[in-house]
C-alpha cells in the first residue's frame, strides 16, 4: 500500500542573535540635582493673578447673589399682580354669575305663563343654583376656589369638560360681543 500524503512541516526559523550591548548602556544615569524651592518673592506675577482671580471670583459671587435676590423679587411681584389680576377676575365672574342668577329668576314668571308651572319652577331651580354659585365665588378665596375645582375635576371628569366647553362658548360670546361695540 502506498503511504498517504503528509502534511507540509512547519520550518521554525532559527533566533536572531542580539545585537551586541553598548558600551554606553552599562553606565549609571547622572543624578539629577534638587530642584531649588523658589520662594513666593521670586514669583510677583503667579501671586498678582492669583490675588486678581480671587478678586474676580469675590465680584462674581457678589453678582450673582445680586442677581438672585433681584430675580426673587421680580417673581414675587409677578405672582402678586398675577393673584391680583386673578381676585378681579374672580369678582367680575361672581358678578356676572350673580346677574345671571337674577335674569333667571326674573324670567321664571315668564316662562311660567308661556310654558306652564313645571318649567317656571326649573328656572326657578336653575337661578337658584346659579345664585348659590355666584355666592361661593364671593366667599371663597383663590386657593379655595382651586382645590374645590380640582376635588370636583378628580370626580367628575366629563361634568368638568362639559363646563370648560360651555365656558369657552359664553366667553368667545361675550369676547366677540365687546370687538363689535
Amino acid at each position: 500500500m502506498a503511504k498517504a500524503a503528509t502534511p507540509a512541516t512547519k520550518k521554525v526559523a532559527a533566533p536572531r542573535p542580539k545585537a551586541p550591548a553598548k558600551a554606553g548602556a552599562t553606565k549609571a544615569a547622572p543624578a539629577r540635582k534638587p530642584v531649588a524651592v523658589k520662594s513666593a518673592k521670586d514669583h510677583p506675577i503667579r501671586d498678582q493673578i492669583a490675588a486678581t482671580r480671587d478678586t474676580i471670583k469675590s465680584e462674581a459671587s457678589k453678582k450673582a447673589a445680586s442677581l438672585k435676590t433681584d430675580a426673587t423679587t421680580l417673581a414675587n411681584q409677578a405672582s402678586a399682580k398675577a393673584r391680583d389680576a386673578a381676585t378681579k377676575g374672580k369678582d367680575k365672574a361672581a358678578e356676572a354669575v350673580g346677574s345671571l342668577a337674577k335674569l333667571l329668576e326674573d324670567s321664571a314668571g315668564t316662562v311660567d305663563t308661556k310654558f306652564g308651572k313645571q318649567y317656571g319652577d326649573y328656572a326657578r331651580s336653575a337661578a337658584s343654583t346659579v345664585a348659590g354659585l355666584a355666592t361661593t365665588l364671593d366667599k371663597k378665596d383663590l386657593d379655595e376656589l382651586a382645590k374645590s375645582t380640582k376635588d370636583m375635576v378628580k370626580k367628575n371628569p366629563a361634568v368638568a369638560a362639559g363646563a370648560a366647553a360651555v365656558i369657552g362658548f359664553v366667553l368667545a360670546r361675550m369676547l366677540k360681543g365687546s370687538n363689535n361695540g
